[in-house]
């Protein structure tokens, strides 16, 4: 929604996309380091998971384009580092996205801590109309002795900050489509309702103006 168009399509035609996408949407991750972001979306948008990653260093993106009902929409989803010293560059990006990703471990109490920290960022500076999930991933490392989040913790949460929430596993990539699904169709949502409202705009004021 907030990049030209053109630049877009040269990102999918080097990435082997060939559909004009109708849509587009950006989406920002956010969460410690060693969450899984990384392999989140690594394993969304390659179809594999990778085994031995790095901790992302300043920011990355991948993109993914899904159909949502017979339409072709574009994800940018960008991959930012978790470590302190890289908060104020991550605060520059989430305050212009579409959508945003907090994620957290279930198996670490700790990162569950901090993610409201995340969220109390995102709340500030977020743009009003941007779409905010929280996330709790590995699911597939978390028994009866492991977990340390249940999903009722992190669902009081979730509707604490108004967001919407899923688990997942990256690795096993459990509910991993489902969640982008939903994201999908949310952001979409929240784009017609914005034009919608320029529309209403537009034949009160008659200034002639369109939304694109």
């Amino acid at each position: 929604m907030h990049l030209h168009k053109d630049l877009f399509l040269s990102l999918f035609l080097k990435k082997g996309v060939v559909c004009d996408p109708q849509r587009v949407f950006k989406v920002v991750f956010l969460g410690n380091s060693g969450v899984g972001k990384s392999s989140f979306i690594q394993h969304y948008t390659r179809g594999q998971f990778p085994n031995n990653m790095a901790s992302t260093v300043g920011m990355d993106f991948q993109v993914k384009t899904v159909m949502l009902d017979s339409t072709p929409v574009a994800l940018q989803l960008w991959d930012t580092a978790g470590q302190e010293r890289f908060h104020s560059i991550t605060q520059q990006y989430f305050r212009k996205a579409d959508g945003i990703v907090a994620m957290y471990d279930v198996t670490q109490e700790t990162t569950f801590t901090a993610v409201r920290h995340w969220l109390d960022q995102v709340q500030e500076k977020m743009a009003e109309e941007a779409c905010l999930m929280l996330l709790g991933n590995k699911t597939d490392l978390a028994t009866h002795d492991t977990r340390q989040v249940t999903r009722p913790q992190g669902k009081k949460l979730a509707e604490h900050y108004q967001a919407q929430f899923f688990e997942c596993s990256a690795k096993n990539k459990q509910q991993v489509e489902e969640a982008m699904v939903h994201l999908t169709r949310f952001l979409a949502l929240q784009q017609d309702k914005q034009c919608e409202s320029a529309l209403q705009l537009e034949t009160s004021t008659n200034r002639g103006r369109c939304c694109k």
